[in-house]
């Protein structure tokens, strides 16, 4: 639809040095981890074998950055969602910050419960504007351990590359959402015994500049760090993770 659109660029630059979200609450935030290690056997689904240890590593490093840490394991779809429904619905005006952590197996669009799967946008929704009113303004991130498909990617070879707040009134119902995924549309992600790719590489990065970098940079640096540190064995496969941002603010842990 059509719609003139007044551009604001005045007020967008002298905004410029206070767009920064605010964690200064009696709690940082709030670090939510649904750890999905064992499955019906009506699923036939593999035990995940390893995700204790990315579970682990999460739990240190958030507990360092300052968050609360809730870990809920192994649980029915229906009970997952009481879960997150109950978060998302409780009174968050003493928290800056909400994390959420889904790891588990899946495919595109979806993640398995002990019994059956959750639509990711059955998720997301819950902590829409309307849904969650106390978290309206505030930074929501999720990340996603789990294949987003079934394929495979083999890498290419590189050729000739060397490696070297304004007030408002109103704000659009989906803003300040943060989604990284393990891997790109399509794919599988790799996880062996000492945890996944992309959560010990998201742990390790966090731990190094959580207290010096913005958000968006850290979640860059692990995307390269998963893409050109790792490769399956014996095969040589690769993985790259993705991150979608709704984020309103720029997003400083520290």
């Amino acid at each position: 639809m059509a719609e003139t659109a007044s551009t604001g660029n005045s007020s967008l630059e002298a905004a410029s040095d206070e767009c920064k979200y605010n964690l200064d609450y009696p709690e940082k935030g709030l670090c939510l981890i649904i750890n999905m290690e064992n499955f019906s056997s009506a699923l036939r689904l593999e035990q995940r074998k390893g995700t204790s240890e990315d579970e682990k590593s999460i739990a240190d490093v958030f507990k360092k950055i300052g968050f609360r840490v809730q870990i809920e394991k192994d649980k029915t779809c229906t009970k997952i969602m009481s879960i997150l429904g109950k978060v998302a619905e409780d009174n968050h005006s003493n928290i800056g910050c909400f994390v959420c952590f889904i790891m588990s197996h899946g495919e595109k669009g979806i993640f398995y419960g002990f019994d059956d799967f959750i639509k990711e946008e059955d998720l997301f929704a819950l902590f829409e504007g309307e849904n969650s009113p106390h978290l309206i303004g505030k930074p929501k991130i999720f990340f996603l351990q789990k294949c987003n498909g079934k394929k495979i990617d083999l890498g290419v070879t590189l050729h000739g590359a060397t490696e070297a707040n304004a007030k408002v009134n109103m704000i659009p119902t989906e803003a300040d959402f943060l989604y990284h995924y393990a891997t790109t549309s399509g794919y599988v992600s790799w996880r062996n015994k000492k945890g996944s790719w992309f959560v010990q590489s998201l742990c390790k990065v966090l731990e190094q500049y959580w207290d010096k970098k913005e958000l968006l940079h850290i979640l860059t640096l692990v995307n390269r760090k998963v893409a050109i540190e790792f490769k399956s064995q014996p095969d040589a496969f690769k993985q790259l993770p993705c991150f979608v941002s709704t984020l309103t603010n720029l997003l400083y842990f520290y």
